[in-house]
């Protein structure tokens, strides 16, 4: 007859130990706490730290474990996408529909500011989000409340706007380009950045173009000043009503 030996028997032991540990792990676990995890490791490594094994790590699980709760990759960057989506602010009750434009341009760039690294993510072209859907409707109705007979024709170049400037001034615009570097440069020191980015022997015109385009145009004037010229634009829309247009012009 067949007996185990005491090693085997001790391995045997460890492996009923690892399961059990895993088993209770897994039941610790939601599928929130590892988007959350997730999103943690993205906002101070970058999305190229994201792996599957280093998350479980994160999480003191295995791997596997992770799967359990995100199939693949893809579907862990579109899960904080998700989460992403959760923080843009919704309009507030009975407000206007311009201010309630402000709002949201707002809130989304925040959310770039927020997490530089993991905000380009919602503009994945992947599934939507219940969340998205959700700022969505809740915009769209707020226009259409506001008498604009096309609500996604206004709602569109504006969630365009403010996201595609909040991904600009942390990338195109901008000389942090490490994640963790959220901090504001001084002056001194951006010109600095700026000169180590430019490309050898760049002309004093060209120069002069992204001193102007990076370092002399505060970020948030810019963004409230464009954002201003977008909402006097809604204001003149022909999809406004006349007594809508009158109203906000009161």
């Amino acid at each position: 007859m067949y007996h185990r030996t005491d090693g085997e028997n001790r391995q045997t032991h460890r492996e009923r130990e690892m399961t059990s540990t895993d088993t209770a792990s897994r039941a610790r676990l939601d599928r929130r706490r590892v988007l959350e995890a997730a999103l943690r490791l993205v906002d101070r490594e970058g999305l190229e730290a994201l792996t599957m094994r280093r998350l479980g790590a994160e999480l003191g699980v295995d791997p596997m474990t992770v799967h359990h709760h995100a199939e693949s990759k893809d579907r862990l960057l579109d899960g904080i996408a998700e989460l992403l989506w959760e923080e843009v602010a919704l309009p507030g009750g009975s407000v206007r529909a311009a201010e309630a434009l402000r709002t949201l341009a707002r809130s989304l760039r925040d959310l770039f500011l927020r997490h530089p690294q993991a905000a380009p993510l919602i503009l994945r072209c992947s599934t939507l989000p219940r969340s998205a859907l959700e700022v969505f409707r809740a915009y769209l109705d707020v226009l259409e409340a506001g008498g604009i007979r096309e609500p996604a024709a206004v709602l569109r170049p504006v969630l365009s706007y403010a996201a595609g400037y909040g991904y600009s001034e942390r990338s195109m615009l901008g000389v942090q380009c490490e994640p963790g570097q959220s901090q504001a440069l001084s002056e001194r020191d951006l010109l600095l950045s700026l000169g180590r980015a430019l490309p050898p022997a760049t002309p004093p015109e060209l120069a002069s173009a992204a001193v102007a385009m990076i370092a002399d145009c505060d970020p948030d004037r810019c963004f409230e000043e464009g954002l201003d010229l977008m909402l006097a634009g809604l204001a003149a829309s022909p999809g406004r009503s006349r007594t809508q247009r009158d109203r906000d012009r009161a």
